[in-house]
C-alpha cells in the first residue's frame, strides 16, 4: 500500500463517501462515446513572464474526450483562479505562468474499480479501490507500467514545457478525489465542485513537500518528517520554534484558547500520539481548511524561492565595465515585486553602504574614486511576513558588477630646457588610450592655435617628450585620446 493509498483510507475511515456523487454521474458515463484522439496542444493561461524565471504550473487533461477539450481550458482557468487565491500564492501570484496542456481521451471520466468501471483515458487514471477517493496513474496498484501514465506526463513536459514546476492532472469525473501522484510529481484532482481546496492540499504536497496531519492509524507509514511535521517536543528545537508566542504551552492543548496561534499540537503523519503539527487545524489536516497554516505558507514560499529570483533583470546587462569618464554611471535592478509588499534594496561601494540609496536605480559618480578597479553591488530581500525561517539565504540576492576606473588624468611632471631652444617634458598620469601632444605659440588671442606634435602612450605612467627642432613655441598641453 503506497503513501498516498494511507491517505485514502485516512479519508475513508472518517466517514467520507462520494458514492452518490458518482451515481448521479454513472449514467452518463455508461452512454459515453468514443471519440477519435486529436495530437496534444498546449494553450497559455497565464504569462507572468520568462519562463527562466517563473514558477511555472502545467494543467495536464485526463479523461476528457477531444469534443471535450474546450471545457477542459476553462476548468484549468478555474483551478488556477480557485489556486492562486489561496495565501501564500496570492501574495506571489505575479512570479508564476500557466498553461494548459490538452490531450483527448477515447472515453470522459476515470476508472472506479469499486464498482467495476473502466474508461479508456490518456493517462489511464484509477480511483482507490476501497475509498473511490485516491486518485493515482500509473505505476500504481492497479498498473505497474510507468510508460502508462506517469511516463506520458513527463513526455508531455519534456516536450512542452521542460522547465515546469507544478504539473496538475485535472480529472474529468465528478467524484471528489485527488492525490499528490505517489511520488510527490504530479497533483491530480478530480474537476468537480470543492475541487480547489483537494487541488490546494494536494499542491501543498508536490510543491513543499508537506506532510499529512492526519492522525488515523497507518503503521507502514515512513516515518520521516516533513516541514509540517515532527516528533520533537523539546522547546528549543523545534523547528518552528521562531513562530511559536511566548508563554504557549508545549506540547500545546487543542482548545480554542491556542486555536489561532502556532504551538506543538499532537497528531499528524498518521498518528494521533507521539507525533505534531503546528496549529490547530491547517490545509494540510483537513483539505476544506480554508489556509494554510504559518508553517505550511512558510515552506510554500521557500519552495517558490528555489525556482525564481528577485532580480528579474538588470542594466549595465554586463557586470564587468570600463569607465573612462567622470560622468555619472547609471546602475538598475528590475524586480519581481510581491502583490503587497515591497522588497528591500541597499547598494553599496566597495563595501560600504550607500546612506539613501534604497531605489532601484543607482548612480556612480566615477570621478568620487581613485582609477583601478572598484565594487559596486544590490542587495535585494523580501522581509516577507510569510518567512521566519530562512537558513538558505534564498529570500536574498545580490547583484554585483565590478567597475574599473581609468578616468585619464595628465600633468607636466618635469619641463628641461635643451640647447638651441629645445626641451624636454615629463608627462605623468593615466591615459589608457594614448595622448596627444600639443604646442602653441600663445594663448592670449582667441582662438589660440594648438599644433599636433606627436601621439604618445604612457609608460608605467609617464612619457619624456623631446622637440626635435627649436622652434617659437612657448605653451605645451597634452590631451587624452
Amino acid at each position: 500500500m503506497s503513501a498516498r493509498e494511507a491517505e485514502s483510507l485516512a479519508v475513508r475511515r472518517t466517514g467520507f463517501s462520494a458514492v452518490r456523487a458518482w451515481l448521479s454521474l454513472c449514467g452518463l458515463i455508461a452512454g459515453a462515446t468514443v471519440s477519435a484522439p486529436a495530437e496534444p496542444a498546449i494553450q497559455t493561461l497565464l504569462a507572468g513572464g520568462p519562463v527562466s524565471n517563473r514558477f511555472n504550473i502545467v494543467f495536464l487533461s485526463e479523461g476528457y474526450t477531444a469534443a471535450q477539450l474546450p471545457q477542459f481550458g476553462i476548468d484549468a482557468t478555474n483551478a488556477l483562479n480557485a489556486l492562486l487565491a489561496r495565501e501564500p500564492y496570492a501574495e506571489y501570484r505575479g512570479w508564476f505562468n500557466a498553461f494548459a496542456i490538452s490531450a483527448a481521451s477515447a472515453q470522459s471520466g476515470s476508472d472506479h474499480p469499486a464498482y467495476g468501471w473502466a474508461r479508456a483515458t490518456y493517462f489511464n487514471s484509477t480511483y482507490d479501490p476501497l475509498s473511490d477517493y485516491l486518485i493515482t496513474i500509473p505505476p500504481n496498484s492497479a498498473d505497474a507500467t510507468y510508460a502508462d501514465g506517469q511516463g506520458k506526463v513527463d513526455a508531455l513536459l519534456q516536450s512542452f514545457l521542460p522547465n515546469c514546476h507544478l504539473p496538475i492532472l485535472l480529472v474529468n469525473d465528478l467524484t471528489p478525489g485527488g492525490s499528490d501522484g505517489g511520488l510527490d510529481k504530479t497533483a491530480l484532482a478530480y474537476n468537480g465542485s470543492g475541487f480547489g481546496d483537494i487541488l490546494i492540499h494536494e499542491t501543498g504536497h508536490v510543491v513543499a513537500g508537506l506532510g499529512d496531519e492526519y492522525t488515523n492509524a497507518y503503521p507502514a507509514y515512513p516515518a520521516l518528517e516533513e516541514p509540517n511535521t515532527t516528533r520533537e517536543t523539546r522547546s528549543n528545537y523545534i523547528k518552528w520554534r521562531a513562530w511559536i508566542p511566548p508563554g504557549t504551552p508545549v506540547p500545546t492543548p487543542p482548545t480554542s484558547a491556542y486555536a489561532g496561534v502556532v504551538g506543538l499540537f499532537q497528531g499528524a503523519h498518521y498518528n494521533a500520539s507521539g507525533w505534531y503539527r503546528p496549529k490547530l487545524d491547517c490545509s494540510m489536516n483537513h483539505s476544506s481548511t480554508p489556509a494554510f497554516c504559518e508553517i505550511c505558507s512558510e515552506a510554500l514560499v521557500l519552495a517558490f524561492y528555489r525556482h525564481v529570483r528577485l532580480v528579474d533583470s538588470f542594466t549595465p546587462s554586463s557586470t564587468n565595465l570600463i569607465v573612462s569618464s567622470a560622468q555619472p554611471l547609471g546602475f538598475s535592478v528590475n524586480l519581481l515585486q510581491p502583490a503587497s509588499h515591497s522588497l528591500a534594496v541597499r547598494w553599496y561601494a566597495d563595501g560600504l553602504l550607500q546612506v539613501g540609496a534604497t531605489n532601484r536605480v543607482f548612480s556612480l559618480w566615477p570621478a568620487g574614486f581613485s582609477n583601478g578597479v572598484h565594487g559596486v553591488t544590490a542587495a535585494v530581500r523580501d522581509d516577507s511576513s510569510f518567512v521566519r525561517n530562512d537558513p538558505g539565504g534564498l529570500l536574498t540576492q545580490n547583484l554585483s558588477w565590478n567597475v574599473t576606473v581609468a578616468i585619464p588624468s595628465l600633468q607636466f611632471g618635469r619641463v628641461v630646457s635643451l640647447p638651441g631652444q629645445r626641451v624636454a617634458l615629463l608627462v605623468t598620469g593615466t591615459a589608457p588610450a594614448g595622448f596627444v601632444l600639443q604646442s602653441s605659440g600663445g594663448i592670449g588671442r582667441a582662438p589660440a592655435l594648438w599644433n599636433n606634435l606627436s601621439t604618445n602612450a604612457l609608460v608605467s605612467g609617464q612619457c619624456w617628450f623631446t622637440n626635435v627642432a627649436a622652434g617659437v613655441a612657448t605653451f605645451f598641453r597634452a590631451e587624452a585620446r
